[in-house]
């Protein structure tokens, strides 16, 4: 398929998969080139694109993102990956308790906003 069916598919834009591409996050096993040099993608890009959409939508770093892709091609060891899951796993707490405490302060301030506009009219 053309990069265009591929865009539509994962919601993923055009220049974003070609930058992905030159950031080497595409493995060559996801694509061919036809006889006018085109890329045709496989099927099996979508289910591919879709996981680096969503693991980057959680604060893995284009950077993590590479170390994964090597991680399943065998490159990295199982104490690497390991390592880097378990170091996510403890941002991505620090990021809810983060965002659990924003969420407290805010509705402390509507709460007050509220009180203080019953208190005056």
């Amino acid at each position: 398929m053309k990069i265009n069916e591929v865009s539509k598919r994962t919601g993923l834009s055009i220049s974003t998969i070609r930058f992905y591409e030159k950031q080497d996050l595409i493995p060559e096993k996801y694509f061919s080139r036809d006889s006018n040099n085109y890329r045709n993608y496989s099927e099996d890009i979508i289910d591919y694109l879709i996981m680096i959409k969503t693991v980057h939508s959680v604060g893995f770093s284009l950077g993590e993102i590479r170390e994964i892709q090597k991680s399943n091609s065998n490159l990295v060891s199982t104490d690497t990956k390991i390592e880097l899951l378990q170091k996510k796993i403890e941002e991505v707490k620090i990021q809810r308790e983060n965002l659990d405490k924003t969420e407290a302060i805010l509705k402390k301030m509507l709460e007050n906003k509220l009180n203080s506009k019953i208190h005056i009219e």
